[in-house]
């Protein structure tokens, strides 16, 4: 746990003083939908999450983001989050993407022995990783949400899986993706680890 503590001092610190920004004024909203198998064993139904990220090109002022997640699997860690997210967009050249930054979190549970407890709130790391290969609509995408502290609710996810540019219009591009995710949330009641197969969607403008 000190090793994340360090590290979310680390990121934070480092946030103000990235020289690199991005160069356009974008708007992203990124949804994913997946169904996992959970340990221990639940009644295994669907989580999905939903993004929207504001890109601008002012320097040293972080872009932001804000999202949801809802999650449906029968297990004790049912329930919704909410999430607001400072980052920078380290690298936009070439096809190759990069973001980092730290988020707040809160988790609402839809169970009863967990639910009206102060156990759902985090601080959180998040890298984003995309690579689309020059001519071709294809590229790679992966995704990492990180707890800082030692706290009772935390909650890590990955993502990594495969992209398809499939419409580039005028102003906007949508693109699908398909992988595997891996995440684990525990409270001092509870915890779960999750893993499977996610369908997402991109649309850029």
């Amino acid at each position: 746990m000190k090793f994340r503590f360090a590290l979310g001092v680390a990121v934070l610190a480092s946030l103000p003083a990235l020289p690199v920004q991005a160069d356009l004024l974008g708007l992203t909203f990124a949804s994913h939908i997946s169904q996992t198998d959970s340990e221990p064993k639940a009644s295994s139904a669907w989580q999905g999450d939903m993004e929207l990220r504001l890109k601008h090109f002012v320097p040293l002022i972080p872009n932001v983001a804000i999202g949801m997640n809802k999650r449906k699997q029968g297990d004790a860690a049912d329930g919704s989050s909410y999430q607001a997210e400072l980052y920078y967009n380290l690298l936009d050249t070439a096809g190759f993407y990069i973001d980092l930054g730290a988020g707040y979190e809160r988790w609402d549970s839809a169970n009863s022995l967990l639910s009206g407890t102060d156990n759902g709130k985090q601080m959180y790391g998040v890298g984003r990783v995309a690579w689309h290969f020059v001519g071709t609509g294809f590229g790679l995408e992966s995704d990492l949400k990180l707890s800082l502290v030692d706290d009772d609710y935390q909650a890590n996810r990955f993502r990594a899986g495969v992209s398809y540019e499939l419409l580039d219009l005028a102003v906007s591009t949508i693109d699908l993706s398909a992988g595997y995710l891996y995440e684990d949330i525990s409270t001092r009641r509870y915890s779960t680890k999750n893993n499977g197969a996610y369908l997402g969607l991109a649309v850029k403008f």
